[in-house]
């Protein structure tokens, strides 16, 4: 089984450890058997659950499985008795398809940013959510963010803006990784598991990864801001989740950035991705976010200035969360 932490929809993929069994002859039972062997071990709240209970429930559904495929249902019910909230299951076809890599991507036509030079000097980038495991998609990913805010940075740029109220997560690396400039080198966060033990992710010199483990790099030389201590707006709301909550976490405790809106969605919780023996892939919630500083999430993260919004209203000249945004820069500088 294959396992590598992420934070959800953290979706990293460089993946390690054994390949896939052989399922000829492995029976439902037996897959049963191997989902639970992982989630009574590792899920992050596997000390407060009645596996007991949640055995009995699932196994007694075994009773019309004729297949591993007959299994995923049973799979999906007993990773919504987590409590969680966040852990998920993915089929084989569906993880092929996620994780190769085509000839050809298409970030240029759908880019799930975009950013701008406000008339007051000020650099404004929105991000939305990213969910690909495709390689050539997450480095172009990375290479475009990066060069996106070198478009944008000059030696006038009075401070920035990142409007992640429409981030509703997927892969955080390459966000990271894009984002560089912007979060500097070193530690950026934490993942904290049941056990306490904490997993620092980071960005350094064009590489994001965990521990001593990159996991995204841009392959063009990374990019330094002219001005790298402006003051660093952060946009969230409730569709802000998951990996988008990674990045929030990642700006926290930063001496030049504030977050300002609506709380979070409540997914700051890390992922782990187990490779099952028929090839399919659960995501299991085995940490929770903790900032650079150490401060622990979990659930919500309550911005630092609380601005009241509608999405319908996002992004328009009477927004009242970039108006503020733009008060804390200007009475920055």
């Amino acid at each position: 089984m294959n396992r590598i932490t992420i934070g959800l929809l953290i979706i990293a993929f460089c993946s390690c450890g054994t390949t896939a069994h052989d399922t000829k002859d492995k029976t439902a039972r037996e897959y049963l058997d191997e989902v639970f062997k992982i989630v009574e071990q590792h899920s992050i709240n596997r000390d407060s659950l009645d596996f007991e209970k949640i055995r009995r429930d699932a196994y007694a559904k075994l009773n019309n499985a004729k297949s591993i495929a007959d299994c995923y249902p049973i799979v999906r019910f007993v990773l919504s008795e987590l409590n969680d909230h966040h852990s998920f299951f993915m089929e084989k076809e569906d993880v092929d398809k996620w994780t190769s890599t085509s000839e050809k991507t298409n970030l240029t036509h759908s880019s799930p940013y975009s950013g701008k030079v406000l008339i007051n000097e000020i650099g404004f980038i929105e991000m939305e959510g990213f969910s690909s495991g495709d390689s050539m998609s997450i480095l172009e990913y990375a290479n475009n963010l990066q060069k996106l805010i070198k478009s944008i940075d000059n030696r006038n740029i009075k401070g920035w803006i990142l409007d992640l109220r429409q981030n509703t997560g997927g892969n955080c690396w390459p966000m990271l990784a894009g984002l560089g400039p912007l979060l500097g080198n070193g530690v950026c966060g934490y993942f904290i598991g049941n056990d306490h033990n904490k997993s620092s992710w980071y960005y350094r010199d064009g590489i994001a990864g965990v521990d001593s483990v990159a996991i995204c790099k841009v392959n063009n030389a990374p990019y330094n801001l002219i001005n790298s201590d402006n003051p660093i707006a952060i946009l969230t709301g409730s569709r802000t989740t998951s990996s988008g909550e990674v990045v929030v976490t990642s700006f926290r405790g930063k001496n030049n950035a504030k977050s300002f809106g609506e709380s979070t969605g409540g997914l700051s919780t890390g992922n782990s991705n187990y490779t099952l023996s028929d090839g399919s892939m659960i995501f299991l919630t085995t940490s929770i976010y903790a900032d650079r500083l150490g401060t622990a999430y979990g659930g919500k993260i309550i911005p630092d200035n609380f601005v009241h919004f509608e999405y319908e209203k996002l992004n328009t000249d009477n927004d009242p969360v970039i108006k503020r945004a733009i008060e804390w820069i200007q009475g920055k500088k």
